[in-house]
């Protein structure tokens, strides 16, 4: 899932909290027959990242159908002028190119926002552990150049409430890289016996939230 809105959702230390909300959470087929179901799946998504388990994610977790979602408000603020103008010139043409649903451009950001997720599941860095391996490199490392790798951690995870043929989870992410925590409100669905979540309800409220924090960065960096 680009300064002001995108540029700060891709290149401020808040980069790996907003991805990590873009796709954290899974369940067991199993848990779709617990009264406290969709609760429990955060519980378990959690403990799936701290045990670096990339496995499990990629198969249960609808990453590509959140960064999605995200990906489609990123590239509408940033055809707004005045964002466009405080965005470096390459990545004004790639979020440009990115609004055709169906285009290279647009496939290439959600692959490597999508390997920037399961990389920092499956390293261990999601769960606090010393990132390894290079940096990335070429057009799309400002991107990720300044992302959060520290610790997501979830904690206090409310109750859900029934919402159409899905649930409503609130619950809170904290970020050990930035010190910095996101009240979440996902979307659970079920399907096929399983439980996931299929998007982040408040998701342009986190973004907004990232977007000021950049900015606080910025103002005081030397």
């Amino acid at each position: 899932m680009f300064k002001i809105i995108c540029r700060c959702a891709f290149t401020s230390p808040c980069m790996g909290s907003l991805v990590l909300l873009c796709g954290l959470f899974f369940v067991c087929p199993t848990l779709l027959k617990a009264a406290d179901g969709p609760r429990q799946c955060i519980l378990e998504a959690g403990r799936a990242v701290d045990n670096a388990d990339a496995t499990a994610f990629e198969q249960l977790v609808d990453v590509d159908a959140i960064l999605e979602q995200a990906l489609d408000i990123f590239v509408r603020r940033a055809s707004n002028p005045q964002v466009a103008r405080d965005l470096p010139p390459m990545l004004a043409l790639l979020f440009t190119q990115a609004a055709q649903k169906q285009g290279s451009v647009r496939a290439l950001l959600l692959n490597e926002t999508r390997a920037f997720v399961l990389n920092g599941v499956a390293s261990g860095a999601f769960a606090g552990r010393k990132p390894s391996g290079a940096a990335a490199q070429g057009l799309l490392a400002p991107l990720f150049a300044n992302a959060s790798t520290g610790r997501k951690e979830v904690r206090h995870v409310g109750q859900a409430r029934r919402d159409g043929d899905g649930w409503l989870v609130p619950f809170v992410v904290h970020d050990g890289g930035n010190g910095e925590s996101y009240d979440v409100t996902g979307r659970i669905t079920g399907a096929d016996g399983c439980l996931r979540l299929t998007s982040v309800v408040n998701i342009e409220a986190l973004l907004e939230q990232v977007a000021a924090e950049s900015r606080s960065v910025e103002n005081v960096a030397p």
